[in-house]
This record gives C-alpha cells, structure tokens and sequence, in this order.
C-alpha cells in the first residue's frame, strides 16, 4: 500500500479509502468489524462514512465507532464522514444552514465516539445560500477543533472556485478535499441530477489548485469486470455499457496483459496516477474483495498510460 502525506492530518494516508455503505450495527456488525479489520490488515487507514448512510440514519457510523472503540485505533485512522444531506424525501431542500449543518456534526461525532472528525464533506450543495455563510459555519467547527479538514462532496466547479475564493479573501479555511463521482468508466445516465460527476473543467480546476479528489464510485460499480465476464447487469448496462467504455475496457485488457496486474488494480491506479492527489473510495462486498485492495494501492501509472486509457482534460 502506497501513502499519501496530507497536509493538515498528523498521519500519512493509504491510496485507498474504503467505502462504509453496507456497514452497520446489529446483526451487521461481525461483518462490519471483519471488513475493518481486512482492511487495516492490507495497510488501509482512512474510512469514508456519511451521517446519512445506514438503517436506521446513522447506524454505519455507530458501527465505525465501536470499531474504533473496540481496537482502540482512533490515533491511526482517519475518519472522514460528511453531512448536511437532503432529506430523502425530497433530494432538492437544502440542509446548508448553520442548524442543520451542526447539528448533523454533532451527532456525527456522538455516534463515531470521537472528538474531531478528519475530513468533514458537506454531501451536497444548496446554491441559493451563499457560500460565505456556509464557510463561516465550517470555519466555526475547524476552530472549536471539531474538524481537520473541511470536504465537498457534489458541489459544481463553479461553487467550489467561489467557496475557495471566499476562504482566501476573508482568511478562512476552504475546501481542502473534493468528493465528485469519478471511474475510469464515464457514466452515461445519472438517476439523481444532485450528483455531481468529474469533468473536464473540475479536472482542470483540481491541477490548478492541487486540492485533493477521493471519488466515489470509483469503481464504476464493477462494470469493466462484469464487462469482461459476461455479467452485466441491466442497470449496469444502462449507466455505463456505451462504445467508448468498451473500447477502454479493450485497452484495460490489454495494459492488464502487459503490467501482469488485474484490471480491477489498474482501474484504480487510474485515479491514484492523476497529476494531483486523487485517493480513491473504494467498496467491496467480501474480504477477499478487499484484500484484493491492497495491489491496487500498490500500482502506479505514467502519465502515459493514465492518458491512454481515459484523457479528461
């Protein structure tokens, strides 16, 4: 597993953060805590969660914390999490304001039983409210020393420029980390219109400010090895299955057979090869799954192998 330095963190992070969706407490829990333990085995150290995520809301937190707990490993991992999601009933209200915003913080930290979370990504944005106000209430938490760092998750490059401006005009602290939905696949329809997908101007905006990616759906879920072994599903085939993702797979294939690394390691190296600092969320469903993590944090690309497969800019 390679490692990143972030400034602003105390540790080095792995080049994989693993995906928390399917945990949870109960009769999840054993498994929850089998799948952490994998991943620290294989040298992962940086966990992505939401408020949100769970049954009930909440609940995959609550399983993190008592892990956390349990192994007694708070000073070696990084918790990141994110708030301030819509209510699923209606994904288009806003949750940005100071209320909301803190009181899914503290919860956040009541249910992951720590102090300080890592990295704090608002899960959407709301563009009625300016983004003065929402860094302020930000700002508020980095001072009290309730977060390290502050996230974006679902927010257009235009709102992150302008969020980032205000932080440098008013002496505040901006976004540090951007979470947009990124695979070396490009997705062809999106259900929800609050997700936001890397393009080329996000692209471009990450190099000319190095602030860091940890994308979500990074492994464009399962579709190049489901691709390839004939089990593609409807939907996957709905979201993904067009020429140019099948021509990609064609030159996964074919970098797979020269490297003598699996197409699912290489899908993520992809990412990890960028010219900035991409750290890819990864999910898996199996140890074995995660174990397989381990090689794709091993893997580097040239550039010009990156831009064979996929070129962004």
């Amino acid at each position: 597993m390679q490692y990143r330095a972030i400034p602003g963190l105390g540790i080095k992070a792995s080049a994989i953060i693993l995906g928390s969706g399917g945990f949870g407490t109960g009769e999840l829990l054993e498994r929850t805590f089998a799948m952490l333990d994998a991943y620290t085995a294989i040298g992962g150290n940086w966990i992505d969660a939401a408020r949100v995520y769970g049954n009930p809301i909440g609940d995959v937190e609550r399983a993190i914390g008592e892990w956390l707990r349990a192994r007694k490993c708070r000073d070696s991992i990084i918790v990141a999490t994110k708030g301030a999601h819509p209510p699923l009933s209606d994904m288009h209200a806003g949750r940005l304001d100071r209320q909301s915003i803190t009181s899914d913080l503290e919860e956040s930290l009541e249910a992951l039983d720590v102090k300080t979370v890592d990295v704090y990504y608002l899960h959407r944005d709301d563009e009625s409210r300016p983004v003065g106000e929402i860094l302020e209430t930000l700002n508020g938490f980095v001072e009290a020393g309730q977060v390290r760092l502050l996230g974006a998750s679902n927010w257009k490059t235009a709102r992150l420029r302008e969020a980032n401006a205000y932080a440098a005009a008013h002496g505040l602290k901006g976004f540090a980390a951007n979470q947009p939905k990124w695979s070396l696949a490009r997705c062809l329809v999106e259900s929800d219109d609050t997700l936001v997908q890397m393009d080329a101007e996000m692209y471009r905006w990450h190099r000319e400010t190095g602030v860091i990616c940890t994308p979500y759906t990074s492994q464009a879920k399962g579709y190049f090895m489901k691709l390839q072994d004939g089990t593609l599903s409807e939907k996957a085939r709905e979201r993904y299955d067009a020429p140019e993702n099948r021509a990609i797979s064609e030159k996964l294939l074919a970098l797979s057979q020269q490297t003598g690394h699996s197409t699912g390691a290489l899908q993520l190296a992809y990412l990890t090869s960028q010219p900035f600092l991409t750290l890819p969320i990864a999910g898996a469903s199996s140890i074995e799954q995660i174990r397989a993590l381990k090689e794709a944090g091993g893997v580097a690309l040239t550039q010009a192998q990156a831009d064979a497969l996929r070129t962004m800019a």
